[in-house]
């Protein structure tokens, strides 16, 4: 093992030891000393811009900023001289004198905080809080540290207009400090290059160039420049006004199998925002626009169903749970095991699909156990779930000398895999993408191959060609993508639900099995692989995903009926939308209304991931958490606790969990891979037994368009999406 170089240095008269290559700033806060600064932003590259972070260095003439000098051997560094505080002072001075300042040295500011709340009953307005980063404002906490208590320059205001015409978030530039973190987060960290600085001297702001909108310039809504404002110049919409949150709690964003770490932000109770980690390994912080701004959103939707409802004679009537579950269970045993289907949602928690599955097999003994994926995939069933099972991970991309994207377009989605891809393509990886218009990943691309869908599966056959060397004609060039190197087929929604994928899944599985080419597959299904672990499937009893060797996945229509109809559905969480199976009575278990089009006979409110704790599965086969942030809303009840008390009512004793970690000690027993330090599940190869399915129903699904959730649209957020696709289909 190789031992870190380190310098010897010395800080304020204390010795200590610096990693070479580090910067002053950096070596200082690892020794625990504290240097002012606004620009500089850890995982950002260096730049100077604020000035403040100055320091004294002998041998080097005046100040050098601590953030964009290097550590070398024998350096001796004073952070705190009376120099240096009266540099930072006038810097700082500098910077307020076009950034208004009454917040900082307003001298009934503590007073005003503290009684800013009235127990009138009309309308007052207590203080000035006219700014949305209000507590949370770095400049805020600069000043202190500088010790600035008043300017002596006059404040010159800018007057730019308040943008709000883009989704998700607003831009008050009146209140920018030209730090330039949102540039180099866009630029350097997300790869987008959307913002730029614009104009000279007093109008100097940021935004994207020539005058255009973020949505025509590209921008992905990420969220990433509003991380890092230092300021309240950018401003989440839906938390804007919420300020300091009480706590943050770590989990996993549910809206994809990509499993990215979420730091949600709790106030009151209440999930306000939700931040991203960049010290996650799974997608070092690189969140998408659904992780970034959907989720308060949708936990706090005023069409959450609270308590549960039951169809009467003139609509839907208040019941409790007692009643609630007694009737769930009497219309269940009255349908008996051949007349009722459970259909889960794939976006369920490991849990909670364990439970059902239970629930179907010993507390109504039927192996309906029915999923959005069975209507979605029809008889390309076995293929999709063949290469979901052997996707590579994400950082494997990165590595590749070859990338072809089939129908993906990562603005709004599957973000961290976008960016590898970028990452990979600037390097010296050939890039293709094939899509039916622009995507994201086109400018970096040797090629562009824009068409219908139709002729997709030929442009893949003639990838397997060129490189299978068999003379015949090819519309891909043979340079492009060479034999024995490390190639990687990316294959997207758009290809996953095009009226072509079974070709497109037969082309691509050749190109894995016959020429070496590994695959990574963007798919919507959230814990899809949590489903086949729990045997939450047809005919797949827990455990199946165990050992080497292959799957033996057994085709639902060759177990049960798709097409019958029963007395009773038991929905838990999304219906689908295509090939919806048709009941007599739907009980209907979720956080939001059913769809439009679906009479439940039951509505039974579900809490949310984010209100009770489970665990997920991602694509990579990492075993993630959902840890509770927050109570119930209203009356809701965790999904395995409703089923537990109607499986109790049906067969008494039945399902005794009385917690989430009871159900988990049950699963590590039949599942391997759950128990241990390193949690994961093992993913392989695909056997499908029993006749193939006809090819039914093939619904366009939430992939297509991210604003749903458990297949509910998410209100707000959907006007915001609805304006991205307008843009980009013009």
């Amino acid at each position: 093992m190789t031992r870190e170089k380190k310098v010897s240095i010395t800080i304020d008269n204390r010795k200590v030891e610096a990693k070479a290559g580090l910067t002053i700033l950096q070596a200082a806060r690892e020794a625990g000393v504290d240097i002012p600064s606004l620009c500089a932003l850890e995982h950002l590259p260096s730049y100077g811009a604020c000035r403040l972070c100055v320091v004294e260095v002998d041998g080097i003439r005046g100040f050098p900023t601590s953030c964009t000098t290097p550590v070398e051997e024998g350096m001796v560094i004073r952070t705190d001289t009376a120099e240096v505080r009266t540099l930072r002072q006038e810097v700082l001075k500098l910077l307020l004198s076009e950034h208004p300042a009454s917040c900082l040295f307003c001298g009934e500011k503590d007073d005003c905080t503290e009684f800013q709340g009235t127990i009138r009953k009309v309308g007052v307005t207590t203080g000035c809080h006219y700014c949305p980063n209000d507590t949370l404002c770095e400049l805020q906490d600069i000043v202190e540290k500088v010790g600035l208590t008043e300017t002596s320059y006059p404040v010159y205001y800018r007057n730019f207009p308040l943008e709000k015409e883009d989704p998700f978030y607003d831009r008050d530039y009146n209140l920018c400090i030209l730090c330039g973190r949102c540039v180099r987060v866009c630029n350097d960290i997300r790869l987008n290059g959307t913002l730029s600085f614009k104009q000279r001297g007093k109008q100097t702001t940021i935004g994207p160039a020539f005058g255009r909108t973020h949505l025509e310039a590209g921008c992905e809504f990420c969220g990433a420049c509003v991380a890092v404002c230092p300021t309240g110049a950018l401003s989440a919409k839906v938390s804007k006004w919420s300020g300091k949150p009480d706590g943050i709690v770590e989990s996993t964003c549910p809206y994809c199998p990509t499993g990215c770490t979420l730091d949600l932000k709790v106030k009151d109770g209440e999930v306000v925002d939700v931040s991203a980690d960049y010290d996650s390994p799974t997608e070092h912080g690189l969140i998408c626009v659904k992780g970034r701004f959907a989720i308060p959103e949708y936990v706090m939707s005023p069409d959450r169903l609270a308590i549960p409802t039951i169809l009467g004679p003139e609509g839907y009537d208040y019941i409790n749970w007692n009643i609630a579950l007694n009737q769930a269970a009497e219309k269940i045993k009255e349908a008996g095991a051949k007349g009722v289907c459970v259909v889960v949602s794939p976006d369920l928690s490991n849990e909670d699909l364990f439970t059902a599955q239970k629930f179907a097999r010993e507390v109504i003994g039927t192996e309906a156990i029915l999923s959005p994926v069975i209507y979605d995939m029809g008889s390309d069933l076995r293929a999709f779930v063949d290469l979901v099972l052997t996707s590579e991970p994400i950082d494997s991309v990165e590595s590749a000398k070859g990338i072809l994207s089939i129908g993906l377009d990562t603005t709004y989605g599957f973000t961290p895999l976008g960016i590898a891809v970028k990452k990979a393509a600037r390097k010296d990886t050939t890039l293709v993408t094939i899509d039916d218009g622009e995507c994201n990943l086109d400018f970096l691309s040797e090629e562009a191959f824009r068409s219908n869908p139709e002729s997709w599966p030929e442009y893949l056959d003639g990838v397997i060609r060129s490189m299978s060397g068999n003379g015949k004609k090819s519309k891909v060039p043979a340079s492009f993508f060479k034999k024995g190197e490390r190639n990687i087929a990316i294959v997207g929604p758009g290809a996953i639900f095009s009226k072509k994928r079974t070709e497109i899944f037969d082309r691509v599985l050749s190109m894995r099995n016959d020429l070496g080419w590994k695959v990574v597959v963007c798919h919507p299904y959230t814990n899809l692989l949590g489903m086949l672990a729990m045997g939450a499937f047809p005919g797949l009893m827990p455990g199946s995903l165990k050992s080497d060797g292959v799957l033996k996945l057994k085709d639902p229509a060759a177990v049960v009926d798709l097409k019958g109809k029963r007395k009773v559905g038991y929905f838990i969480g999304e219906v689908p939308s295509g090939g919806l199976p048709r009941c007599d009575h739907i009980i209907y278990q979720n956080a939001l209304p059913a769809p439009e089009g679906v009479k439940p006979f039951l509505n039974l409110p579900a809490a949310l991931f984010t209100e009770v704790p489970g665990t997920t599965i991602s694509f990579e086969g990492r075993i993630l958490p959902f840890n509770r942030a927050s109570e119930p809303f209203g009356d809701s009840k965790a999904d395995w606790w409703i089923i537990c008390g109607i499986a109790d009512r049906i067969k008494k004793g039945a399902l005794k969990y009385g917690s989430v970690s009871a159900i988990q000690s049950e699963i590590k027993k039949a599942v391997p891979g759950f128990a241990g330090k390193d949690k994961k599940i093992t993913r392989k190869k695909v056997v499908m037994e029993g006749k193939p399915a006809e090819k039914p129903l093939s619904r366009k699904v939430a992939a297509q368009g991210p604003a749903s959730f458990r297949g509910v649209p998410l209100h707000d957020y959907v006007a915001g999406m609805k304006a991205i696709e307008e843009r980009r289909h013009k």
